[in-house]
């Protein structure tokens, strides 16, 4: 009888383990944040309006497609790039999840946002890449 309580307490301890492990790895939700989609040479530089047409050049020129977190300034590689193909150089709020150790984020909705025109562009795009 202690045997089959010993087994049992076993079993027991072994499947809530893995019920731990499994919860930790599905621990990073899809979250909404917003921010700009720019290109892995300007980074940061492209999160701006105006950054359209120099963003598609630099990935023409075999750049990556990037995502720049207005709040945090933190530039995030996106692992699936088709998701914004369409938004190239434009702010949007995006749903995703987010690996901070990888620097990742994998896109699953975009949502476009809407800009407000500036007077004046603080600066010009091509002196981005001098």
């Amino acid at each position: 009888m202690r045997r089959r309580t010993y087994h049992c307490c076993v079993l027991l301890l072994v499947t809530i383990l893995a019920g731990l492990a499994f919860a930790k790895s599905g621990d990073a939700k899809a979250k909404w944040t917003k921010g700009w989609v720019s290109d892995s040479k300007c980074g940061t530089k492209g999160a701006g309006t105006g950054h359209e047409a120099c963003a598609k050049k630099c990935l023409d020129g075999g750049e990556h497609v990037v995502f720049v977190d207005e709040y945090k300034q933190k530039v995030l590689n996106v692992d699936n790039p088709d998701a914004l193909k369409d938004h190239i150089g434009h702010r949007v709020a995006v749903q995703g999840k987010i690996d901070e150790s990888a620097g990742t984020i994998h896109v699953d909705k975009v949502n476009m946002i809407a800009q407000k025109k500036k007077k004046a562009e603080a600066a010009s795009m091509d002196e981005m890449h001098k």
